[in-house]
């Protein structure tokens, strides 16, 4: 596998979906549509007619005048694409207002917002305007995840990107995304990643870099206990 570097680096390119401009498609191609199956959030390959939309609109960054002209039909193009293929049924159910997909959308948005700190369930569970029973089972059946294994994946990945671009410590890593002991950031990291921080650095050839910057001062000990791992 090859890996980025200075000279050849990773590039990557995120559009956000507009909601607004799926529901106008949907209701265009909606009559003799087939049943959709149960929606979830998924990783899939990407279909060709995606890529090569995502690549037109990127030749056109250069050329100003032709990408406002050309964008909106691009883009239509796009979200058409995206509702024909395996990300289909789950964009249909966000676009809906009042779907269970929806409402999770919320209380997984307050969760990326605020992933640091701890949020209460109740509180999530508001934002979806859901009980917290009918929550907890919702939020699964969308994501495959619970709201506290969501939250742990979000600080994981987090704590990751600071590790690797920022070359932050990693003590500084785990209390920045609101772990209260470095051990138990090390385990969890480990389960996720496959390995310990600093091995994972070291195996993306990062250890020859410049020195992370000095990590804060630990908290105190009783904050150092290790608490349970992750789910």
């Amino acid at each position: 596998m090859r890996q980025a570097s200075p000279a050849a680096p990773y590039l990557a390119v995120a559009l956000d979906i507009d909601l607004q401009l799926l529901r106008e498609l949907m209701s265009e191609i909606a009559a003799g549509s087939p049943p959709q199956p149960a929606a979830r959030v998924a990783v899939a390959e990407t279909q060709v007619a995606v890529q090569d939309c995502v690549a037109r609109l990127v030749r056109l960054v250069d050329t100003p005048d032709a990408l406002a002209v050309l964008r909106p039909s691009i883009l239509r193009e796009l979200h058409y694409w995206l509702l024909r293929g395996p990300h289909g049924p789950m964009l249909r159910q966000l676009s809906l207002p009042d779907s269970h997909a929806a409402r999770i959308s919320r209380a997984v948005a307050l969760l990326r917002a605020d992933y640091a700190r701890p949020l209460p369930v109740g509180r999530l569970a508001e934002a979806a305007g859901m009980s917290v029973s009918s929550f907890h089972a919702h939020f699964k059946a969308v994501t495959s995840l619970s709201p506290l294994q969501f939250q742990k994946r979000l600080r994981l990945v987090e704590a990751r990107r600071r590790l690797h671009g920022e070359r932050v410590a990693i003590s500084e890593a785990a209390f920045d995304v609101g772990y209260e002991s470095v051990s138990h950031f090390t385990r969890d990291y480990a389960r996720l990643f496959g390995a310990p921080p600093r091995r994972d650095l070291e195996a993306l050839s990062l250890s020859d870099g410049p020195p992370p910057r000095g990590s804060r001062r630990p908290p105190p000990e009783s904050r150092q206990t290790p608490g349970p791992p992750v789910p």
